[in-house]
């Protein structure tokens, strides 16, 4: 697994697709798209991004997702690349979702826990994953709670991705730093 993140518009997307293509054509590409739609600002991103991709030289096969992944991706091999982006939209989506949800502790805690199962049982059957996130946790404390939980969440998410992975950068002004 390789871990990439970044401030907004750093470049982090872009040099997350060039660490797939290197991996070579004869690979299987998944795009996992995690962001949904909501404004005009996320459809042009969207669309952007789609287009990004189509210009590439190889295929990806794109999954949008808000927060489960689908189960028809359960089964991957060596031949595959998964392109996860991004976390911070993922979670986003979480706890949007779990304003509607009885027991809104277990269902975060729920979500999360089955991404990190999930990233780990394709790294056990050999699949290249790589998973961009923004660096959303160098701004001091915020005055409200909501924003104060998803940074913690974030973070852990984040020390996670990192303990887990073999690579892990930043990218800042399309400038590339390997943490790990």
């Amino acid at each position: 697994m390789i871990f990439i993140t970044g401030g907004v518009r750093s470049g982090k997307s872009a040099y997350a697709e060039q660490r797939a293509l290197a991996l070579g054509d004869e690979k299987h590409y998944y795009y996992f798209a995690t962001g949904a739609a909501f404004d005009e600002e996320m459809k042009k991103r969207i669309i952007r991004h789609q287009q990004d991709r189509i210009q590439q030289e190889i295929k990806w096969t794109t999954v949008e997702m808000q927060v489960e992944i689908p189960q028809q991706i359960n089964q991957l091999s060596s031949n595959d690349v998964v392109l996860f982006e991004c976390v911070t939209t993922w979670l986003s989506n979480v706890l949007y979702l779990s304003e509607q949800q009885k027991n809104r502790s277990e269902y975060i805690n729920n979500c999360i826990e089955s991404l990190q199962k999930q990233l780990q049982n394709w790294q056990v059957q050999g699949a290249t994953i790589i998973v961009v996130s923004n660096e959303v946790l160098d701004e001091l404390p915020s005055k409200y709670e909501e924003v104060n939980l998803y940074r913690k969440l974030l973070g852990n998410l984040h020390q996670w991705l990192v303990q887990h992975s073999h690579e892990a950068y930043e990218v800042q002004f399309q400038l590339v730093q390997r943490w790990k």
